[in-house]
């Protein structure tokens, strides 16, 4: 046995213990590389100047993250109610991650959270990942969108980063959707 060290992720600014990062960051979803030893963590780092256009695309990804949290709130119970193992595991983790997400921008922000709305969806699984990938592939391109202008390097990464996690997410759904047909 190794031994354990503590590591932070740089996207979501949780802490991890663990011999190794993690492949991916078990809260915001992020590649293992965004782990750094927590005794190296400067905070200071994430104190800078937000544009006006930041700002206003952090507030946009902010209500997505939300609405997709809600969302997948709504599919998870869904899945429960239907005695669905493998769907309430799967919305429940992706939930949970897009919250992360959700706080991260928050404390870039330097908000509150915003309480969740309820989202309405399917009481079907296939017509959930349906919609979970159209979420996904919106937020996709506005995260895209949001890196391309964001003049600050931290937020230009931040962006990035989502992009590659809501892509694993949109990869997930359309594997499901493959099974489904």
């Amino acid at each position: 046995m190794g031994k354990v060290k503590v590591l932070r992720c740089r996207l979501c600014q949780e802490a991890y213990i663990g011999e190794e990062p993690p492949s991916r960051c078990p809260f915001c979803g992020a590649s293992g590389w965004y782990f750094i030893p927590a005794e190296e963590w400067n905070p200071s780092e994430y104190i800078f100047e937000i544009s006006d256009v930041s700002k206003a695309n952090l507030e946009a990804a902010l209500e997505l993250e939300l609405s997709n949290t809600a969302f997948y709130l709504c599919a998870m119970n869904a899945a429960k109610v239907n005695g669905d193992e493998y769907g309430y595991a799967k919305f429940k983790a992706l939930k949970k991650v897009e919250n992360e997400h959700a706080e991260a921008i928050v404390k870039l922000l330097k908000i509150k959270e915003p309480l969740l709305k309820t989202i309405p969806c399917s009481k079907d699984f296939e017509k959930n990942t349906q919609e979970g990938w159209e979420r996904e592939d919106r937020a996709i391109k506005a995260y895209a969108k949001f890196a391309k202008e964001a003049p600050e390097l931290q937020l230009r990464q931040f962006f990035e980063s989502l992009v590659e996690i809501e892509t694993d997410h949109l990869e997930l759904h359309a594997e499901n959707l493959k099974k489904q047909t």
